[in-house]
């Protein structure tokens, strides 16, 4: 029986699982949902407390507002609330621009509760992910804002979030798209990268009427300096400019992490899942892209989450869950510096 054990585990100096949704103009409004649980209990928390509660989804009213709108999250759990009920904590991955409760409470006896969620202007498109979690289980989804006027044009990052060694280099691919009747060249930028941190644009410039895509490749020097930085993909045609934030995680090392891609089985459905082990047990970043087609395509991208989130690993089974069933999809799974080979699901055996 699979043994479930306390959030103190999940939380090492602070760090809180919490998603970063993906740019603007590429997700479908249902991204970024996921489950997850520790696959075996870690041993590093004192005093862990063991309970078979599991929180199963978190849901919005609607997953795509205007900047000063309101939602309502609910969360469910995979069984009945226990005796006194439970509090599910909650995060929301920027909390100026959605302002969420810390906890829902979940009554004994049932499955599910909802709270209110309220957002702020924002001056881009941006994504929020929304997660929820108890004891070593985790779900999350994402919520996407728009500005409260009409953009010419937009720009977008994926993935959202790239690890990169010291020493190493890394990539990732910007989308502009634009409205009907625009017709400008666009100036693509990358600003606030760290230093060591050399980025070079593949074209730098998307010609007239201003739809395409460009290659961001980033060199990280082996002077580096480890940890998360916030950086910021531009595109302006001389009087407008738009923007998108993505992260850079600089590692140190790998984990010596082994992936076994695997489809998770719940509830008679199968999802694009994952076991993760590391050699080293420790806190590091982690990613997760699924792709439409067997081949790791980048220009299939499907789905995402964890967008170099730092959670502590031992053993992990994570899994996607909003494709269940469709064997033509594979995978991209990252922890730290390490990613796995391309996990094709039509082959992928079960967890």
């Amino acid at each position: 029986m699979q043994r479930v054990i306390h959030l103190s585990q999940l939380a090492v100096a602070g760090s809180i699982l919490a998603l970063v949704g993906c740019g603007a103009g590429s997700r479908p409004t249902n991204a970024g949902n996921f489950s997850g649980m520790a696959a075996t209990p870690n041993s590093h928390a004192a005093g862990a407390v063991i309970s078979s509660v599991r929180v199963a989804s978190v849901r919005l009213g609607s997953a795509q507002l205007k900047g000063g709108a309101s939602t309502e999250i609910t969360v469910s759990l995979a069984e009945p609330a226990p005796e006194g009920g439970i509090a599910v904590q909650l995060k929301s991955s920027d909390e100026r621009a959605v302002e969420i409760p810390a906890t829902v409470s979940i009554p004994h006896g049932q499955t599910s509760a909802t709270v209110a969620a309220s957002t702020s202007s924002v001056d881009a498109v941006t994504s929020v992910a929304i997660s929820a979690f108890y004891g070593n289980t985790v779900a999350g989804t994402s919520l996407t804002i728009a500005p409260a006027t009409t953009q010419p044009f937009t720009i977008a990052v994926q993935p959202s979030t790239v690890t990169i060694a010291e020493g190493k280099s890394g990539s990732v691919k910007i989308t502009t798209k634009i409205s009907t009747g625009y017709n400008h060249s666009l100036k693509l930028g990358v600003t606030n990268a760290p230093a060591g941190v050399s980025v070079t644009l593949s074209p730098g410039t998307i010609p007239a009427p201003g739809a395409g895509t460009s290659k961001a490749a980033m060199k990280v020097a082996s002077s580096a300096a480890t940890g998360a930085y916030s950086l910021r993909a531009t595109a302006t045609d001389g009087k407008t400019l738009e923007s998108a934030k993505f992260t850079l995680n600089v590692a140190s090392s790998g984990p010596g992490a082994t992936f076994q891609g695997c489809w998770y089985k719940s509830g008679g459905h199968r999802y694009q899942g994952v076991h993760i082990s590391v050699a080293d047990p420790g806190t590091y970043p982690f990613d997760a892209v699924l792709y439409n087609g067997t081949t790791c395509d980048p220009n299939q991208w499907a789905d995402e989450f964890g967008y170099g989130t730092p959670i502590y690993f031992g053993s992990w089974i994570f899994w996607f869950r909003d494709f269940r069933d469709r064997s033509d999809m594979s995978a991209l799974w990252h922890v730290g510096s390490d990613t796995s080979q391309c996990v094709n699901y039509e082959v992928a055996p079960d967890c």
